[in-house]
């Protein structure tokens, strides 16, 4: 029996990881990014950031590659992404709830329940680029959403319980972001992983494929628990998850990208072959 290919797939969150917190950007990433576009590796954005948002990044980046947004509820694959593809437009798969139901559910809670929260729904793009620090093109990308709602929270965290008892009554599921919290259906950045992972296998039976994932948030865990080399981005922003459990996980002593940059450059000089 003829022996697999190997093949590596890097699985990336973007703001507090790849993107600096504060000014989102990647330049102390550019060793890594340049060693993994030497190599054909591809870096797949997994972010709670939208299709609008990842198409701009991932094409001043210089690469188009598959990926997935608003914390696994939207995956992307490009025209011509994968052989024998006839596709002439990008695909896209759309997990959970759509957007507009989801606003209704959160209306419909607040109004009978007082709790005191903003989704994007109900800012401005001025109001928008003010909570994210993004200019206001930028936020109105942030704002095109297609199934997930980030929340400024503005009740007590004694609060929350019941919020999220409410969601999960309407199908819906509370995660925590490096900035904010997102409301979305019950798919997470670890299902749409498993999901885009599958869709590698079936299109190269003839390549074995190894996964690398890193993530700074809370929302990253489930991605971290899906990949052979999980890698978690220091954060001097909200809450990190707990990955004692997860078996080899690399924690990195840089924040943000430059974490990001000395992780990947680590882990393909000592493990990654």
């Amino acid at each position: 029996m003829e022996a697999k290919t190997p093949r590596i797939l890097v699985f990336t969150d973007l703001d507090g990881s790849l993107l600096d917190h504060d000014n989102y950007s990647w330049a102390v990433a550019q060793p890594a990014l340049k060693l993994l576009y030497e190599r054909e590796i591809p870096v797949i954005f997994n972010t709670s950031k939208t299709l609008a948002e990842a198409v701009v990044i991932q094409r001043e980046m210089g690469f188009e590659q598959p990926f997935i947004t608003e914390n696994g509820m939207v995956t992307t694959i490009p025209a011509g992404c994968f052989r024998d593809s006839c596709e002439t437009e990008p695909t896209h798969f759309f997990h959970g709830q759509p957007y507009r139901s989801i606003r209704r559910v959160l209306s419909n809670i607040r109004r009978q329940y007082g709790f005191r929260f903003k989704g994007f729904g109900d800012l401005t793009e001025k109001q928008v680029a003010e909570v994210t620090g993004l200019s206001i093109g930028e936020a109105s990308k942030a704002m095109a959403r297609k199934a997930s709602e980030p929340l400024v929270w503005l009740d007590s965290h004694s609060a929350l319980p019941e919020f999220v008892e409410l969601l999960e009554s309407e199908g819906l599921h509370l995660t925590r972001g490096g900035r904010f919290y997102h409301v979305s259906g019950k798919g997470n950045k670890g299902l749409a992983l498993h999901a885009l992972l599958k869709k590698y296998r079936q299109e190269y039976p003839e390549d074995s494929f190894t996964t690398c994932a890193l993530g700074d948030g809370m929302n990253d865990l489930p991605m971290l628990e899906a990949v052979d080399y999980p890698v978690l981005i220091r954060s001097e922003h909200g809450l990190a998850p707990d990955v004692s459990h997860i078996v080899e996980v690399v924690e990195t002593s840089g924040v943000g990208p430059e974490g990001w940059n000395q992780a990947i450059l680590d882990l393909f000089s000592k493990k990654i072959k």
